[in-house]
């Protein structure tokens, strides 16, 4: 398979598609550049010129799995993106792998991670999944301690905004994760002003957090779920998704070849199913997402 047909299977295929990402691995160093250029082509264009379809998103793995530190600012651009056209590129990624990815493809340089976090126009769940990029970091000693610290004690000031945005829940964790005791009265204070919603967490599951990372210092958080290492093996990971599953396949084509709605519906009263489910909830169509990456799009 040549390289350009490759990069049109891992753009557009619906399901997930094993030979061109097996192809991929083997001609790595022939995609690498494609898939950066493709990347910075996204990054440029604009809104309206950009994709609808997750057209980066097999891109975005495949990167992460390579540990392609040649990619890692090219891919801190692409997360600036609006969150409308950056949920268009990754889709689902940005609240279960972004992190991973970012941690694998670092080169050293935490800037374009702390300009991500720091910039109010991008998708508020990529800012908070950037602060756990920083706490994996830390962890892996790949960044100092302190100059994380340095820089979350500074976002108290200068994160916006200030009410109703998910970057506070991810600053935080990464506090807490990182057994930031120091911070300890600032995040306080966010929870009084309620900056930090109570519907992510509650001031008593931060503390939790902290003293079991001040007590493991090691381990800070639990691991068995994977959520806090590298993105690994593309195909065997995305395999687990639900969205690239036998079940969902077949839900799909069923819903395509589903006869129309009456032209005159019954009378029957109508219920709505998703009332009183809230945003991360798990979606009541059974995915395993949270709803409002899920139905709510």
């Amino acid at each position: 398979m040549e390289p350009v047909a490759m990069l049109e299977q891992l753009t557009y295929s619906d399901d997930l598609p094993r030979d061109a990402l097996r192809a991929a691995a083997e001609l790595r160093a022939d995609m690498v550049p494609l898939f950066v250029e493709r990347i910075e082509n996204y990054v440029a264009a604009g809104s309206a010129k950009r994709e609808e379809a997750r057209p980066l998103f097999f891109i975005f793995h495949l990167l992460g799995d390579w540990r392609q530190t040649s990619a890692y600012r090219s891919l801190a651009r692409l997360l600036r993106c609006p969150p409308e056209q950056i949920d268009a590129a990754i889709g689902w990624s940005i609240t279960e792998t972004s992190h991973r990815v970012m941690a694998a493809v670092f080169d050293g340089d935490p800037q374009p991670i702390y300009n991500i976090i720091l910039d109010q126009n991008a998708d508020e769940y990529v800012r908070s999944r950037m602060c756990d990029v920083l706490a994996m970091l830390v962890q892996q000693s790949k960044l100092d301690r302190s100059e994380v610290a340095s820089f979350l004690r500074d976002c108290w000031i200068g994160l916006q905004p200030r009410d109703d945005c998910y970057v506070w829940s991810g600053w935080v964790g990464a506090i807490a994760m990182l057994g930031l005791t120091e911070l300890t009265s600032i995040v306080k204070e966010a929870f009084d002003r309620g900056i930090v919603h109570r519907s992510w967490l509650s001031y008593a599951d931060f503390e939790t957090s902290l003293e079991h990372a001040v007590q493991n210092p090691t381990e800070p958080w639990p691991t068995w779920d994977g959520d806090m290492t590298l993105f690994g093996d593309t195909i065997e990971e995305l395999s687990t998704w639900y969205s690239f599953s036998d079940e969902y396949r077949e839900k799909r084509e069923r819903l395509r070849n589903a006869p129309p709605p009456p032209l005159f519906p019954s009378r029957t009263p109508i219920t709505n199913p998703l009332r009183g489910v809230g945003r991360n909830d798990p979606c009541p169509c059974g995915s395993g997402k949270k709803y409002k990456k899920c139905c709510l799009h």
